[in-house]
């Protein structure tokens, strides 16, 4: 899952949020087009648009932008000489324009259904209209577009979205009196855990530090929940017979089995061979593993797909603890992803 929609819908529930998104950049400024930052009230603030003062400078300018009823954007621009770049943070000088965009709890709804479309393994855009009158702009609903003198707008608009060779990075428009932004949220690196006992907690931890989103699943909701897990989504399913229905296995996700018996990590396993899936370790001993590859062998499971999964799971670091354990499940994972 994109981290930045989990960081929208755990505080936009219930109150306003910026959302700081840079649009382009040139010479050698620190973040990239699409990169994000959530101002919140009180101070609280998630992602990064590079650090430095620039970034102070963004949080303090959402910040003053937080209060108000209805949705609404403003664009910013830093043009940067060597010394003003030293200054805020960059090597050397460079151009940043970042979007930012009032969010309101009447928003909420758009972003949880984003994050579920990508937790599911799919890309997911979102489309945002305002009307410039001024520095600031008025977000308007689809109703308000409707009216027939913003006809030409959107004509102009479909046309430049047609023209655009490309959905990597945020697209923004102006035609007319309307502004258009859209972006497309794609599946990020994605660790799921299969089991949520005690090797489960710590690895979801570890790999919400690292950078990965965390999907915890297990057909036990005392064992399955957020006061246990409170940086993994997490899904309880009716069985661990056909978990595939419950969760999307895509080409970035690394998938961790580590639940309560020897079938049940079988049936799972069973299951996620048949995916894409970048990465599958499953936690026991060597001779748990024989017995158990054996068996799917006779099942009718190739070598082949067989060898796909590494058991003992993790890096040989000798740890003992469910939190040493976890250390050496991502490490694996990520000595995975590095290796491309």
């Amino acid at each position: 899952m994109n981290s930045i929609l989990s960081d929208i819908t755990n505080k936009l529930a219930t109150h306003n949020c910026v959302l700081a998104t840079v649009i382009s950049s040139t010479g050698s400024t620190p973040r990239s087009s699409g990169a994000h930052m959530l101002i919140c009230p009180e101070g609280e603030f998630y992602g990064t648009i590079g650090g430095g003062l620039v970034e102070a400078k963004v949080q303090e300018t959402g910040a003053r932008f937080l209060p108000g009823k209805t949705g609404a954007a403003a664009l910013h621009f830093y043009e940067l000489d060597n010394t003003k770049a030293g200054a805020l943070g960059m090597s050397c000088g460079g151009s940043l324009t970042v979007l930012l965009e009032r969010l309101t709890p009447d928003h909420y709804t758009e972003f949880v259904q984003l994050k579920n479309d990508v937790l599911k393994g799919n890309a997911s855009s979102r489309e945002a209209y305002y009307v410039q009158n001024s520095d600031i702009w008025t977000r308007i609903t689809a109703d308000q577009l409707a009216d027939a003198k913003y006809a030409d707008a959107l004509n102009s608009i479909r046309a430049s979205k047609e023209a655009a060779t490309s959905d990597t990075g945020p697209l923004l428009l102006n035609e007319h009196s309307l502004q258009y932004f859209s972006e497309t949220y794609h599946p990020t690196a994605t660790v799921i855990i299969a089991g949520a006992g005690h090797v489960a907690k710590p690895t979801a931890e570890i790999a919400h530090i690292a950078g990965f989103s965390v999907i915890v699943l297990d057909d036990r909701d005392d064992f399955a929940n957020t006061k246990r897990f409170p940086n993994a989504h997490v899904m309880v399913v009716d069985s661990l017979d056909d978990i595939l229905s419950d969760v999307t296995v895509h080409k970035d996700c690394y998938v961790v089995i580590v639940t309560r018996g020897h079938e049940h990590d079988k049936t799972v396993l069973q299951q996620i061979l048949t995916t894409p899936a970048k990465y599958i370790g499953m936690i026991g001993s060597k001779s748990k593993r024989d017995g158990l590859y054996e068996r799917l062998r006779e099942e009718g499971v190739t070598d082949e797909a067989i060898a796909r999964c590494h058991c003992p799971i993790g890096l040989p670091l000798g740890g003992r603890t469910p939190e040493e354990i976890a250390v050496s499940i991502i490490a694996e994972i990520v000595q995975t992803k590095a290796q491309g």
